[in-house]
C-alpha cells in the first residue's frame, strides 16, 4: 500500500441502524446459524429449506425473505461487509490509481473482518470453510456466490473510474483485489485450524505484497 493510500482520510464510524433493521439481522444470523448446523449434522444433501425453517422456528415463506436458497442461508455473505466495500470504493483518494484505490478499499474491508470479536466469526469461518470442502455442491455454490460478488465489485469500480464493467483495465484489477481475499483468507484459515493465531491484517498486507512481486517484478 502506498503513502497516498496510507495518508486517505480514515472511514466515518458506521451509522448504528435502527431497531427493524437489528431485528431483521438478528433473523438472519439466527437462520444462518441453524442452517449450518443442520448441514453439519445432516449433510448438505440431506438438509432440506423446509427442515431449516422448522428448526429455526419460522415458516418457508419468511425463510425466503431472508435467503433465496439453502445454500445462501449456509453460506451468508455479509450485507455490512458489502456495504462498507461499497462505501470505501466511493471515497475519494487523491493521487492514487485505480489499483491502489481497489486495494485500499480491500484493505479497510479485512480490517474491519480482524475487528470482529474472534468468538464470533472465527469458529463460523473455519466451520463453513469445512462444509464448503466436503461438498462438492456446496463448493460450486460458493465459486458461484464469490463470482456474483465480483460483478457487484467490478460494477462499483467502474462507475468510481468512469469506465465499463467490460472494461479489461478494470476487471483485472478486481480479479487482484479478490484473489487477494481469498488468498488471505485460505491462508489465515489454513493457520487458524492448525492452532495459530493468526493477523488477518498482516496476512493481506504480505499477500499483496507477493502479489505486486508477480505482477511487476522490481
Amino acid at each position: 500500500m502506498t503513502a497516498e493510500t496510507a495518508d486517505a482520510a480514515p472511514a466515518a464510524p458506521p451509522l448504528r441502524p435502527d431497531l427493524r433493521e437489528r431485528r431483521r439481522r438478528e433473523t438472519r444470523a439466527e437462520i444462518s446459524a441453524v442452517a449450518l448446523g443442520l448441514v453439519e449434522a445432516r449433510g448438505y444433501a440431506a438438509t432440506t429449506v423446509e427442515d431449516i425453517a422448522r428448526a429455526a422456528g419460522v415458516s418457508p415463506r419468511t425463510f425466503f425473505r431472508y435467503f433465496p436458497s439453502k445454500e445462501a442461508a449456509v453460506l451468508a455473505p455479509d450485507e455490512e461487509a458489502e456495504a462498507a466495500l461499497a462505501d470505501g470504493l466511493a471515497r475519494p483518494r487523491p493521487g492514487c490509481s485505480l489499483l491502489e484505490r481497489v486495494e485500499a478499499a480491500f484493505g479497510e474491508l479485512v480490517a474491519r473482518l480482524a475487528a470482529e470479536p474472534d468468538d464470533d466469526v472465527v469458529p463460523r469461518m473455519l466451520r463453513v470453510r469445512r462444509v464448503v470442502l466436503a461438498d462438492p455442491a456446496l463448493t460450486a455454490a460458493a465459486l458461484g456466490l464469490q463470482s456474483q460478488q465480483a460483478d457487484r465489485v467490478t460494477e462499483l469500480v467502474a462507475e468510481q473510474a468512469g469506465t465499463s464493467a467490460h472494461d479489461v483495465r478494470t476487471r483485472v484489477v478486481v480479479e487482484l483485489a479478490g484473489t487477494a481475499v481469498r488468498l488471505t483468507c485460505d491462508e489465515w484459515a489454513r493457520r487458524a485450524e492448525a492452532g495459530e493465531r493468526p493477523d488477518l491484517v498482516a496476512l493481506h498486507v504480505q499477500t499483496w505484497a507477493l502479489l505486486r512481486e508477480v505482477v511487476a517484478p522490481g
